[in-house]
């Protein structure tokens, strides 16, 4: 049975042209690829006016998931919702695209994405020389990109909780895929397998809080777990911060060098749409002494990366197409750095650049932290 929510919300739609803010739309350019378009596409499956196939799966997948639409919906749909239950729904009925279910294979078999070793999860902190986590009641929850692809974010983060004397727990290989891709694509059994896993091991190290690099994880874990655990019948009595929360905190306390840099910052979509993050990282920024240059779009407009929602495993050119535009825009600030606060936005931001001749620094927060510490 298909979710009711998504019945009555298809049909609220006000046929405006809002939505056209869709980082999928500006690339196509085709109304089937636009917020209306998908909802009129739903609307005419519910009511049996055309039937589900290959293309049309394939059509309502390609959205990132990043929440412009929701801002800008003039009739207050609650879209996010809509486009992941519904996903949700084509799932259950066996409509899975095979990147991600390749997805799927892989983390049954490492827990994590990228297929990558569970044994070589803690690596990067097992190279960290005098850097040490304590039985804290405060998790550090790198997540899968910064364990296995931006590696010197999660090192950054624990030298720099190191540095100001932030005592720190850390699950090392017992931590799993927060389950967050699962979740976006509409692959819920996989994401409460996660769940659990996780879960039990918090429980186990006397978790009070956790704090996390990554933007997805952050979302997932903040909003999604408290969903998951109500259904199972769970406590879930965690507070969970990102990063650049912590950050904010202490960020009087740090002696920084006098520097002479510009950045711009790019708001990662489940740091900012999805949890209303804003105005931390900025204060950090400035409170380092850096120039910040906003791009044209910014805060609950910025333009999306390109690469949640299994876009970038899916649709990797259109992934990459969403990406240069996101850089374009940095690009024309003229800033020397773009800072964000997620290691999945690092990671697809860097390799959109590899069309341009000029360049930009692209860095997680914490990695400019490190960089401009008194020595």
């Amino acid at each position: 049975m298909m979710d009711v929510e998504v019945i009555e919300n298809s049909n609220k739609c006000a046929r405006c042209n809002y939505c056209r803010v869709c980082p999928i739309y500006t690339v196509e350019g085709w109304e089937s690829a636009s917020p209306r378009g998908k909802l009129y596409t739903i609307k005419s499956l519910v009511n049996g006016e055309i039937d589900v196939d290959a293309r049309v799966v394939k059509e309502l997948f390609k959205c990132t998931t990043c929440g412009s639409c929701e801002v800008i919906c003039q009739v207050e749909i609650p879209l996010i919702n809509l486009w992941e239950n519904f996903r949700a729904h084509l799932n259950s009925k066996g409509y899975i695209l095979p990147v991600h279910k390749k997805l799927r294979e892989k983390t049954f078999r490492e827990w994590n994405p990228y297929g990558e070793s569970r044994e070589k999860r803690a690596d990067w902190f097992k190279d960290l020389k005098n850097l040490t986590s304590t039985n804290s009641d405060l998790l550090y929850f790198a997540g899968c990109t910064a364990s296995y692809r931006t590696l010197s974010i999660a090192r950054d983060t624990v030298e720099l909780f190191n540095k100001t004397g932030l005592d720190f727990n850390y699950a090392g290989v017992d931590e799993y895929c927060c389950g967050s891709p699962f979740l976006r694509t509409g692959q819920r059994d996989l994401a409460q397998k996660l769940f659990l896993k996780n879960y039990k091991k918090w429980k186990e190290m006397g978790i009070r809080r956790i704090v996390t690099s990554c933007a997805g994880c952050y979302r997932t874990i903040a909003k999604d777990y408290p969903k998951i655990a109500e259904k199972l019948d769970y406590d879930f009595d965690f507070e969970v911060l990102h990063t650049v929360q912590i950050l904010d905190e202490i960020v009087d306390e740090i002696d920084f060098e006098d520097v002479d840099v510009k950045a711009t910052y790019h708001d990662p979509c489940h740091l900012g749409r999805h949890m209303g993050v804003y105005e931390e990282p900025r204060r950090v920024i400035e409170k380092m002494g850096i120039e910040l240059i906003e791009m044209e779009k910014n805060r609950e407009n910025a333009f999306c990366c390109g690469a949640g929602g299994g876009v970038k495993s899916q649709f990797k050119e259109l992934a990459l197409a969403i990406g240069e535009l996101r850089v374009k825009e940095a690009l024309n600030t003229n800033a020397d750095y773009l800072i964000s606060c997620c290691p999945f936005c690092k990671l697809h931001i860097s390799q959109s650049l590899n069309n341009f001749d000029k360049n930009i620094n692209v860095l997680d927060i914490v990695e400019v932290v490190i960089r401009t510490l008194n020595k």
